[in-house]
């Protein structure tokens, strides 16, 4: 269990993250400033930029300690696609309202599509690395074109929940989202058994 001290970072990190996403959401991304996002969080700026180097990073949350536990958990895991699954089934706070306004912003501010783009390519990388130990010596090519087609999945789950959040005008369940998530364990597994079968 986390410490006293680590709780607490985490506390700050979510208000500043939470504060800035209810923002972008009333005000725009360009609308808001670093200082309208410190008053909402109840911190300084540097206490901002402390916890995120760019006002971009912020619409992310904790993408890279998120990256860094999936990189931990792959380390022991005896089976990489339904670890990675159930990762991302764990994540706090995806596949909710505030995906909607992410995918918004990426769609509308260049910045926050490139830095969403950096985030999926180092979730990539971590896989690959994962599944070139679980594949076996020169398996580094069928490895990164499994991850990439995991990963490809994976947004497209975040894509249809979306519409469907939208089109419904609610969050989805929990079984809602375990049925697109298998649907794209199903297609990373059945590429991974053709890339040994061949």
């Amino acid at each position: 269990m986390p410490g006293l001290r680590e709780r607490k970072k985490a506390a700050t990190r979510k208000a500043i993250h939470d504060g800035a996403i209810r923002l972008f959401g009333e005000q725009g991304f360009a609308g808001t400033t670093i200082d309208q996002i410190a008053e909402a969080a109840d911190v300084s700026r540097a206490t901002v930029f402390h916890y995120f180097p760019t006002k971009e990073s912020i619409v992310f949350g904790d993408a890279p300690q998120a990256i860094a536990a999936l990189a931990a958990l792959l380390e022991d895991a005896p089976e990489v696609v339904p670890a990675v699954r159930e990762w991302l089934r764990g994540l706090t706070g995806w596949i909710e309202p505030d995906l909607q306004l992410q995918r918004r912003l990426a769609r509308e501010v260049p910045d926050i599509a490139a830095h969403r783009l950096r985030v999926l390519d180092g979730i990539e990388d971590v896989v690959a690395e994962a599944l070139t130990r679980e594949l076996g010596a020169g398996a580094e090519l069928a490895a990164r074109l499994a991850a990439a087609a995991l990963i490809a999945g994976f947004d497209v789950v975040e894509d249809v929940a979306v519409e469907r959040m939208a089109s419904e005008g609610r969050a989805l369940e929990p079984a809602e989202i375990d049925a697109l998530l298998d649907r794209a364990v199903a297609f990373a597994r059945a590429g991974i058994a053709a890339l040994r079968a061949g």
